[in-house]
């Protein structure tokens, strides 16, 4: 039966399908922003400014508003060494470790030939050109630790291994099936600092 109006019941829809939203905290969240009218204008604002303005760092694809982004633009870090993640989160958990002093690589997913996400699919031919064109001396893996990373892990490691780079693994300090977003920071650190060569 139905008890809800329909605008009400798209907005529902729509934040359901984000990540970690089910139907209850959707329904939530809706009600709430329906009673904040001053605030939902400004959330609304703020997505579309976000929608406009956001673009793909052309170095590294990591998110930025202008040109390349600020890790790529800063001249302090050293470009010899790229840490490869999966998402743009995954920048952020690690550079809050205050570990890294390198540059990244988003591949903008993990390869999942069940859901159609093949090499072609995520930044790899990118990756390739940048290495051979930068003289790049070594890429660490910073990959989830689930099945889709590792497949993704053991994928670029044989295709890097005849272009001259090191390429290292973070540590086993993160838990098989965790994401890197979600990983504490000591974890992290502790990962990165205990790297190996693969």
């Amino acid at each position: 039966m139905k008890h809800l109006p329909d605008f009400i019941q798209k907005l529902i829809d729509e934040f359901d399908k984000l990540p970690g939203i089910g139907p209850k905290t959707a329904t939530r969240l809706v009600f709430d922003l329906l009673h904040r009218q001053n605030d939902i204008k400004e959330f609304a604002n703020a997505l579309n400014n976000a929608y406009q303005q956001i673009s793909f760092c052309p170095e590294c694809f990591n998110l930025t508003d202008d040109g390349l982004c600020s890790i790529c633009a800063n001249p302090s870090r050293d470009k010899n060494i790229v840490c490869i993640v999966a998402h743009n989160q995954d920048v952020e958990a690690i550079e809050k470790t205050a570990e890294f002093d390198g540059v990244y690589h988003l591949l903008n997913g993990l390869l999942s030939p069940l859901e159609g996400i093949t090499p072609d699919k995520l930044k790899i031919k990118e990756l390739t050109r940048r290495i051979e064109k930068n003289g790049i001396k070594e890429v660490i893996l910073a990959l989830d630790q689930s099945m889709e990373g590792e497949a993704t892990a053991i994928y670029l490691s044989k295709l890097l291994k005849d272009h001259g780079v090191t390429i290292t693994q973070l540590a086993r300090g993160i838990p098989m099936g965790a994401n890197i977003e979600y990983t504490d920071e000591v974890t992290l650190s502790s990962a990165l600092k205990n790297r190996k060569k693969i």
